[in-house]
C-alpha cells in the first residue's frame, strides 16, 4: 500500500526516488531520477560518476545534508545544482531520510524534484523587487501607493515627503484626499475612481496642498492597478510643475510682448529656417505665416537686391554663430523699398551648441530719409557756401579791377590841363564803365539763377526744341541728332534754351580750321538721368592742364577775342538748379563731348 502511494505521489508531483544501500554500498535511481539527470534507462549510478553531475561544492552540500539526516534521524530538506548528461544546469530540491538499525545507518533514501523554473522565477521576482525598491527610493518624482478600495496611502518614497511636507506617520494610513486642496478634492477623487474602474493609464495636471498650506501645481501619472494577496493597489507619480508653470507664464508674457511690439521679430532654427515670427514681421515683409514658417527669413531671400557687402556680413555672422547689427535698404514681398535696422543674435544650449537665431528688425525708413535729406542739405549748403565764396571773390576781384581802372582814368583827367588829352581819356573811361556794367549784369544774372531754384519744371519735347534752336547754326556747322521723336524731359524752358544755344554756339565758335565742323547730338538713359550728348570735332581742351578751370567764371581756353568765359559758367549753374549736372570729355585737337544730365524726377 505504501509503495502504491509513493508511486502516485511521484507521478503527480514529478518526483524522482533515489537510494543508497549502505550494506551493499550501491546506488539506486528510479526512472524519474534518471530523466532528471538526462541519462539512459540502462544507466547504473555509482559514487564515481556522481562527480560528473554534481560539482565539488554541491557534492559537499549533498553530503552535509545526509550527515544532518543521520545525526538528527529526521527528514532533512535542501537544494543544490546539477549538470545533466546533456549539460543542462538544473536546480533540484532534495528531501533526505536515513534508516537506522541498532544506531547504525543502513539505508539512505530520498526524493529529487526539479525546481529550476521556480528558482528562475524567484530570481526574476527578486531582481524586479530590487529594481522597484531602487526606483522607488531614488526617483525624482514623488511616488505614493494607496489601497484602491479604501483610498488609504500604504507607502511613499522620500520625494513624497519632500513635496508634501508630511512625514511617513502623517501620510501612511491616511486617505489620499489629505493631499488635495478643498476645491480640488471632489474632482480628483471622482477622476481617480473612474480611472481605477476602467483600469487605464492616466496623466492629469492638478494641485496639491502641502502641510504648510502651499498650493503646488503637479502632474499626476499612474499605470494600471496591481494585486498582492488579493488586495488591489495603485501607484501614482507626482511631479512638481512649479518651475514649469513659471517658465510657461514667463514665456507667455514674453510671447505677448514680442507679439505686440512694433519691432519685427523672427526666430529661426540653427539651420536658418523660420520657426516663429510676430505680427510686426509679417506687416513689414508683407508675408503670411505660411510663407514664413519653414523658410529662410526675407533678409536672406532677396540676396540680389541687398547690398552685396551687407549680405556677406550677415552670412558670415550666421556661419560663425556671432551677433551682428546692420542697416541696409531692403524690399518687402511687393518689392517696396524700406530701410531696415537688423540685429541678429545666436542662442546657445547648455552644451554650447547654437540652437536658434533671434533676429529683431526695425523699419528706420523715416529716420534714414531724414538723415539722407539732412546730408543732402549739408552737401548743398556746402556747395552753396563754396559758390558764394567763389562768387564773392569774383565780385571783389572784377568790380575792384574795373573800379581801379575808372579811378586811374579820373586821376589822369583831373591832373592834366590839356583839353585834348582829357578828351582822349573819356573814351577809355567809357570803355571801363561799359565793362563794369557788363560785369554787374553777369553777376546779377547769376544771382537771379540762384534765387530761382523753385521755378517749376515743365515737360518739353526735346527733339522739337533742339531742331528749333539749331536752325540758325546749320549754315555754319553740320548738325545731326538721334534724339527719339517722342522724347520729353522735365526742365525750365528758359534755362534749357540757353544751355542748348550756348553749346551750339561754342561748337561753331571753337571749330577746328583743319576740318569741316560737325556736331552730333545723341540721347541715353542711365542711373535715373536722361543724358544729352553734344559731340563736336572742334579744337578740344587739354583737361590735364585746364580741368580746375572748367566751368569757372571768366575762364577761357583758346584766346578768342569774343570769348568772355561766362557762358559755360551760366550753363553749369542753370542745369544744377534743375537738379542735373554737366560733364565734359575732351581731347585737345580732336574735339569735345558735353554731357547734360537731366534728373527724371
Amino acid at each position: 500500500m505504501k509503495n502504491k502511494q509513493e508511486f502516485c505521489i511521484k507521478e503527480i508531483f514529478e518526483i524522482g526516488i533515489w537510494e543508497v544501500n549502505l550494506k551493499t554500498n550501491t546506488l539506486f535511481w528510479d526512472t524519474k531520477t534518471k530523466e532528471l539527470f538526462e541519462v539512459a534507462e540502462s544507466f547504473i549510478p555509482d559514487y564515481k560518476n556522481l562527480s560528473n553531475f554534481i560539482n565539488r561544492k554541491n557534492l559537499i552540500d549533498l553530503k552535509t545534508l545526509i550527515q544532518q539526516a543521520t545525526k538528527y534521524k529526521i527528514p532533512i530538506h535542501g537544494k543544490f545544482q546539477i549538470t545533466t548528461a546533456n549539460k543542462t544546469i538544473k536546480t533540484l530540491d532534495c528531501i533526505c531520510q536515513v534508516d537506522v538499525i541498532d544506531d547504525k545507518p543502513v539505508r539512505i533514501y530520498g526524493t529529487f524534484k526539479d525546481i529550476s523554473l521556480e528558482e528562475e522565477r524567484a530570481m526574476v521576482m527578486e531582481s524586479a523587487a530590487e529594481k522597484f525598491s531602487s526606483v522607488f527610493s531614488s526617483a525624482n518624482d514623488a511616488i505614493i501607493i494607496f489601497d484602491t478600495e479604501t483610498g488609504n496611502i500604504t507607502d511613499c518614497n522620500n520625494r513624497a515627503y519632500e513635496l508634501t511636507g508630511y512625514n511617513d506617520t502623517e501620510l501612511i494610513g491616511f486617505h489620499n484626499s489629505i493631499l488635495f486642496p478643498l476645491d480640488h478634492k471632489s474632482e480628483i477623487q471622482s477622476y481617480i475612481r473612474n480611472k481605477i474602474k476602467l483600469n487605464t493609464y492616466f496623466v492629469k495636471e492638478t494641485n496639491i496642498k502641502s502641510k504648510n498650506g502651499f498650493i503646488i501645481p503637479v502632474q499626476v501619472a499612474s499605470g494600471r492597478t496591481f494585486v498582492i494577496d488579493n488586495q488591489s493597489y495603485l501607484v501614482c507619480f507626482f511631479r512638481n510643475m512649479t518651475k514649469k508653470k513659471q517658465i510657461e507664464e514667463n514665456l507667455a508674457l514674453l510671447s505677448l510682448v514680442a507679439s505686440e511690439t512694433t519691432d519685427s521679430i523672427i526666430i529661426t532654427s540653427a539651420e536658418g529656417k523660420a520657426i516663429w515670427a510676430n505680427q510686426a514681421y509679417m506687416k513689414l515683409t508683407g508675408l503670411t505665416l505660411d510663407e514664413i514658417i519653414g523658410h529662410p527669413p526675407n533678409y536672406l531671400s532677396f540676396e540680389s537686391e541687398i547690398n552685396c557687402e551687407t549680405f556677406e556680413k550677415i552670412s558670415q555672422a550666421i556661419k560663425d554663430k556671432k551677433e551682428i547689427k546692420v542697416v541696409f535698404q531692403h524690399y518687402n514681398k511687393h518689392k517696396e523699398k524700406y530701410w531696415l535696422e537688423l540685429n541678429i543674435t545666436p542662442v546657445f544650449d547648455n552644451d554650447g551648441n547654437c540652437s536658434k537665431f533671434i533676429a529683431i528688425g526695425r523699419d528706420v525708413t523715416a529716420a534714414k530719409e531724414k538723415e539722407l535729406e539732412l546730408n543732402n542739405i549739408l552737401q548743398v549748403t556746402s556747395q552753396q557756401n563754396n559758390k558764394l565764396l567763389n562768387f564773392a571773390h569774383i565780385v571783389s576781384h572784377n568790380i575792384r579791377s574795373h573800379t581801379s581802372n575808372l579811378l586811374m582814368v579820373l586821376d589822369v583827367i583831373e591832373n592834366t590841363d590839356d583839353v585834348n588829352e582829357k578828351l582822349s581819356f573819356i573814351d577809355m573811361f567809357k570803355e571801363a564803365t561799359e565793362k563794369l556794367s557788363d560785369t554787374i549784369e553777369n553777376l546779377n544774372e547769376m544771382i537771379t539763377i540762384k534765387k530761382n531754384v523753385n521755378i517749376k519744371k515743365t515737360t518739353i519735347n526735346l527733339k522739337s526744341e533742339i531742331e528749333k534752336l539749331a536752325e540758325p547754326f546749320k549754315s555754319q556747322i553740320t548738325i545731326t541728332d538721334t534724339i527719339p521723336n517722342d522724347l520729353t524731359i522735365n526742365a525750365i524752358p528758359a534755362y534749357l534754351d540757353n544751355i542748348i544755344q550756348n553749346l551750339l554756339s561754342n561748337a561753331v565758335k571753337y571749330q577746328s580750321p583743319k576740318r569741316a565742323p560737325q556736331l552730333e547730338i545723341s540721347y541715353e538713359a542711365k542711373d535715373g538721368f536722361q543724358i544729352i550728348n553734344f559731340k563736336d570735332n572742334g579744337l578740344g581742351i587739354n583737361l590735364d592742364k585746364n580741368k580746375h578751370k572748367l566751368f569757372g567764371m571768366y575762364k577761357t581756353f583758346h584766346g578768342n577775342e569774343d570769348a568772355k568765359g561766362i557762358g559755360l559758367f551760366i550753363v553749369k549753374n542753370q542745369i544744377e538748379v534743375m537738379k542735373g549736372k554737366i560733364e565734359l570729355e575732351s581731347q585737345e585737337g580732336l574735339g569735345s563731348t558735353f554731357k547734360l544730365y537731366f534728373n527724371e524726377k
